[in-house]
Formats: structure tokens, C-alpha cells, sequence
């Protein structure tokens, strides 16, 4: 279907002509090729999961990753749509929609971590060694999958003892509990901006969009601290005895970069099909660029500051969380994880710092599509390191990090793509529109 209002020719002034904004029956390949690469990888990844000497324990630890990575995604989008409202934002009127189907597909992420919410009841110790009942006490014997990674010294036996004063906190009840309320808050939140957005599309009607930006703040602050809890349960809660306050901003960085990342990907695949040519312009894809380079100092910035505390600090729970992913100058204390820590140094701050530091760069979609990609995929190296060190301190990547990825991501983008196949690409009656078409970067 062809919609034609006033948009912007290739210098950012408004001009006339027809726009394609619906997907249509276009979005079904897409869908069903995304849905069936999501059952082949999971049905893949239990398969060879289960041929592992750990048994499951290794393809449990492997989901983990997969699902902070793409509930990275989600939680950046619902960040991203929460600013915008609170900000009375107009350059990004044309670009919300993407953002709004993104956070929106939180009740479907919400059923993917049933797989570690059913690990966590089965009181085994995977991935979460507190679910073991035994966890935390000195005579405890570990079997092999569940064990600590670092020796168990009296000193590692000692900080095991310490962490079970946490027991009340880290039991499998209230875990479960905790994060089927951050799904049930970030899903009632996420679906109502996005019902919302969908329902003024219809009625044109001024006083949704007032409605929502009355309801920004409160609800930014609501995600915040929930996304903050989630974080500390899903992934610092590996290592009971380690803990970090900046721990919260840095998968918030994280998830913003992801989400940028991605938002530029489609993007630039749409236009290429034709769709959004004229909403959405270079000066849009400017400030998109803009982000994705200032989240990449700020996430930067956020893990060194982080790793310079706990060094400064030398407590050695804190130290032995490094340690274990292999960031030691000293001869003997690297491993594995030390090719992963430099790959995220390099990676994901210092080389596409300075790949997207020019205007050249941020302003050429296909430039600029492909450091989203190098960035997505040095972030899922960073959802690597901070999780499977609590494994062991052995490399595992291989085809069960590779299915259980490309499984979730590949419902992720489904969902994300049907709801995109029954609605307009971008808002059609936003009271700020006309802005977002006359936007213009100095």
C-alpha cells in the first residue's frame, strides 16, 4: 500500500511523492524464514547439548548468553521509546515504530527464559549454583557441571561460605518470582506505548501522544530499576560472591548499543526494499550514527571505570571475577577468556570508536550498516565473557553458542517482523511530524 504525504527529498527538504509503508504480504518470507532458523538452532543446540560430557549444564550456560543478548535488544528499544516520549523528541517520530515493535516482542522473550526458569526449579546448580540446596555449604560436594570454576581452596570454600548469607535473596522461588515481574512490568509497559502508537495511527487522535509523555518518567524509572535487578539476577548472580553497583549501568550500555546496532541494520534493509526512502533520510541516519558512536564511548567508559575500581580496590572476590576471564598482566594468569576481554577492548570500543569518529562515516547507511554489524557481533562476544567463565575456564565456542544464538534471534526478528507485516512502517498522525520530516542536522 502507498501512502502519499509530505516527506523529504535527498537533502532533507520537504518534498511530494508516494512512500511505501506497509510491508504486506513482502513480510511473510521474512517471517517464516526467521521462524524456522528459530526452531532448527534451538532444536540444534538441545540435540548437541546433549551429547556434551556436562550434559546440559554447557547448553543451559549457552542459552544464557543467547538470551542476554537479545534481551539486550529489547531493553534498549523500550529505553529508546520511554526517552523519546519523556523528551518530546521529533527527529526520531519516523524511527520509533522499529523501536516500538522491538520492545513490544517482550512477552515472547519472556517465554524464552523458561528453559533457565524450569534450570533454576530443578535445583541442579545450572547455570546458577546457588539453586543447588547444597550451595554454601562447607562440606558440600559439587559434582563436576555445577562445581565453582576456581579450585576449591579453602580460601574459594571461604567465599562460598560468605556468599550463602545471600541465601534469602539468591533462592530459586524468589528468582523466578523476581523475573516474572520484570517481564510482566517491561510487557504491560512495552505493549501499551506500542497499542497506543498503533491506535493513533487510526484515530489521529493528539492525546495519545500527551498521554504517553505524562507517563514517560515514571515508567523510565520503573525500567531502570528493573533492568538493574534483572542484570544482577541474570548474569552477575553467576558468581555469588562478586558483586558491582556500576554492574546495572554497564548492561544498560550494552543493550543501548545493541539496540542502535540493530535499529540502523533494518533501517538500511528497508530502504533498500524500497520502504521508508523518503520518512526516513540521511539526517536520520546521521543521528543514529551519533548514537551508536556516543554509546560506544559511554560503554567504554562505564568498563574501564568499573575495571579500574576492582583493581584499584584489590578485594580478591572481586579480582578472582577478572582473573577468571583471563584480565591479568602477570605471566601464568591469562587463559582462554584473555582473547575475548581484548577482542571487547578493540572491538567494541577502540576500533569502532574511531571507525565511526567521522561525519562521512554516520552520514553513509551502507558504511554505517556495517559497523552495526561489527558492533552486534562484539556485543554478543561480551554477553559471552561475562557468562561462560562461571562454566569453567575452558573456551567453548562452537556450534552450541552458535545455535542457541541464531535460534533466539531468529524468533526475535519474527516477531518483530509480523507485527511489522499489519501496520504502517512509521507513526502517520504523531502531532510531531512535521518535524520529524523538516528534521535537519547543523
Amino acid at each position: 500500500m502507498e501512502h502519499s504525504p509530505t516527506h523529504l527529498d535527498h537533502h532533507g527538504s520537504p518534498a511530494a511523492g508516494p512512500e511505501r509503508l506497509e510491508l504486506g504480504d513482502t513480510a511473510w518470507p521474512l517471517y517464516w524464514i526467521s521462524t524456522i532458523v528459530g526452531v532448527v538452532g534451538i532444536l540444534l543446540a538441545v540435540l548437541v547439548g546433549a551429547f556434551k560430557t556436562s550434559g546440559l549444564a554447557h547448553f543451559f550456560f549457552a542459552y544464557l548468553v543467547a538470551f542476554c543478548f537479545v534481551l539486550s535488544l529489547a531493553l534498549g528499544a523500550l529505553f529508546f521509546v520511554l526517552l523519546q516520549y519523556l523528551t518530546k523528541a521529533g527527529w526520531s517520530v519516523n524511527v520509533r515504530r522499529i523501536a516500538e515493535w522491538m520492545a513490544s516482542s517482550m512477552p515472547v522473550i519472556a517465554a524464552m527464559s523458561s528453559p533457565l526458569l524450569i534450570a533454576v526449579l530443578l535445583h541442579n546448580g545450572v547455570p546458577y549454583r546457588w539453586s543447588d540446596p547444597n550451595w554454601g555449604k562447607p562440606q558440600a560436594e559439587f559434582s563436576a557441571a555445577t562445581a565453582p570454576p576456581h579450585p576449591k581452596a579453602e580460601g574459594a570454600l571461604k567465599t562460598e561460605e560468605i556468599s550463602a548469607s545471600k541465601r534469602a535473596y539468591l533462592s530459586p522461588i524468589a528468582f523466578v518470582g523476581r523475573m516474572i515481574a520484570y517481564f510482566a512490568i517491561w510487557s504491560v509497559i512495552a505493549v501499551w506505548y506500542w497499542k497506543q502508537s498503533v491506535m493513533q495511527d487510526k484515530t489521529g487522535d493528539p492525546r495519545l501522544t500527551a498521554r504517553m509523555q505524562s507517563l514517560a518518567a515514571p515508567a523510565l524509572v520503573v525500567c531502570a530499576l528493573t533492568a538493574t535487578l534483572a542484570s544482577f539476577d541474570l548474569i552477575m548472580s553467576l558468581d555469588p560472591s562478586w558483586s558491582s553497583t556500576m554492574f546495572g549501568v554497564y548492561y544498560f550500555a550494552g543493550s543501548m548499543l545493541a539496540f542502535f546496532a540493530f535499529t540502523i541494520i533494518a533501517v538500511v534493509y528497508l530502504q533498500s526494499r524500497g520502504f521508508l526512502t523518503r520518512g526516513i533520510t540521511v539526517e536520520h541516519i546521521h543521528d543514529l550514527g551519533k548514537f551508536l558512536f556516543a554509546f560506544t564511548f559511554f560503554y567504554g567508559y562505564i568498563a574501564f571505570s568499573q575495571y579500574m575500581l576492582m583493581w584499584y580496590a584489590n578485594i580478591p572476590e572481586e579480582t578472582e571475577w577478572f582473573l577468571r576471564r583471563g584480565v591479568s598482566t602477570e605471566p601464568g594468569k591469562q587463559n582462554g577468556y584473555t582473547i575475548f576481554a581484548l577482542a571487547i577492548l578493540f572491538g567494541k570500543v577502540l576500533i569502532p570508536f574511531a571507525g565511526l569518529l567521522s561525519r562521512h562515516v554516520k552520514r553513509n547507511p551502507k558504511l554505517l550498516a556495517f559497523w552495526a554489524c561489527w558492533i552486534l557481533f562484539f556485543h554478543w562476544c561480551d554477553m559471552y565473557w561475562l557468562i561462560m567463565p562461571e562454566m569453567d575456564r575452558f573456551l567453548h565456542v562452537g556450534p552450541l553458542q552458535l545455535f542457541t544464538t541464531v535460534g533466539l534471534l531468529g524468533f526475535f526478528v519474527a516477531t518483530v517482523v509480523r507485527k511489522a507485516a499489519h501496520e504502517s512502517l512509521r507513526p502517520l498522525h504523531d502531532p510531531r511530524m512535521s518535524e520529524a520530516l523538516a528534521f535537519h542536522n547543523i
